[in-house]
């Protein structure tokens, strides 16, 4: 192993070393107002950076939400300095999502003709990793700027062959650019890595890619009712490791109730008790954590490490998320607690 490669490790070990404890969590979902979690956060946590400009008596649910994204990406663009230069095209996954996000909140400003709505809240440090100026975005009034903009990123051959004079469906959009970002790091992943390093990397990304369709698949069915070619055609069904056949058991279950009761006999069954899930996004959280966890503790190949460690880091900031959540609308300690995901 390389000295990057034992550096990140142990760099990305010692960080995840520092977690939030049982003890915090259960001080935190005690606090009676967001400032006082706030206040605690600054003052017992390693989290007092990262919030440190926020004003606890004058504090609002979406600035902590938007230090706590900030923190995401400072944590993992840390672990980047001990990265191999030759794999760095690995190690900017997460950028390339924060550029997706950039273009479609500027399509989404574009359309509603409000760019005051547009806010390009980006760190500098996470500026400087992006592959075009991100800050170019501010000052485009059009789709065709924006396409123009970035006619030399991957991002063009997507967005070239989209009529934005018409009725644009921005989500159509996104689901194009997100298979665009799989696809990127796919071919990244098998192009860089070999044998079990690959394999544990596909495997961890093709878990995240899956759960995220099932999800789906079941707010479809609870909420919205819709349609199975519509489902199916918002999926990313080439990275599935569930079998075609449960796959399209699962688009065509009557009901959210089905859905859960056809994974009953799936190899996600472990992860399923008798609990009517509200919350189905912990249930498959949960089943990511507990890889990545796994990976974090007996792993010492540098990029399983640090994907794990990226898994690992964002639970914990959704945790804090469902806390100032459950904080701003009152709810019971123990509500709070059942969408908390730790060891």
């Amino acid at each position: 192993m390389s000295m990057s490669a034992n550096a990140l490790c142990a760099k990305a070990k010692a960080m995840y070393g520092a977690r939030l404890t049982q003890e915090v969590y259960a001080d935190l979902v005690r606090k009676q107002t967001i400032g006082d979690a706030v206040a605690y956060l600054k003052a017992q946590t390693s989290y007092a950076e990262a919030l440190q400009d926020i004003n606890v008596r004058h504090v609002h649910r979406q600035q902590v939400e938007d230090c706590l994204d900030k923190e995401y990406y400072r944590r993992c663009s840390r672990l980047m300095k001990y990265a191999d230069k030759a794999n760095m095209d690995f190690y900017r996954f997460e950028i390339v999502g924060v550029e997706i996000r950039m273009i479609i909140d500027k399509m989404y400003a574009l359309k509603a003709k409000n760019q005051m709505s547009f806010d390009l809240s980006i760190p500098d440090y996470l500026a400087k990793l992006t592959s075009f100026n991100i800050y170019g975005l501010v000052n485009i009034d059009s789709f065709d700027e924006l396409v123009k903009y970035l006619e030399r990123t991957r991002y063009y051959k997507i967005l070239k062959n989209i009529d934005f004079h018409d009725q644009v469906d921005l989500n159509e959009v996104y689901f194009q650019l997100k298979k665009l970002y799989y696809e990127n790091i796919v071919t990244i992943i098998k192009g860089h890595f070999k044998g079990k390093t690959q394999k544990d990397l596909l495997n961890i990304l093709f878990t995240s890619i899956e759960l995220k369709n099932i999800t789906k698949i079941y707010r479809y069915k609870q909420y919205f009712q819709e349609d199975e070619e519509q489902i199916r055609k918002s999926l990313f069904l080439d990275y599935s490791r569930l079998s075609k056949g449960i796959i399209e058991q699962l688009i065509q279950a009557p009901a959210a109730k089905d859905v859960l009761t056809i994974l009953a006999s799936s190899p996600y069954q472990q992860f399923l008790d008798d609990r009517q899930y509200t919350y189905i996004e912990y249930c498959f959280e949960n089943v990511e954590y507990n890889i990545a966890r796994k990976y974090m503790r007996f792993s010492n190949s540098a990029p399983l490490v640090y994907m794990t460690y990226c898994i690992l880091q964002k639970i914990e900031i959704d945790n804090l998320k469902h806390i100032v959540e459950g904080i701003r609308y009152n709810q019971d300690v123990s509500q709070i607690e059942t969408n908390l995901i730790y060891a």
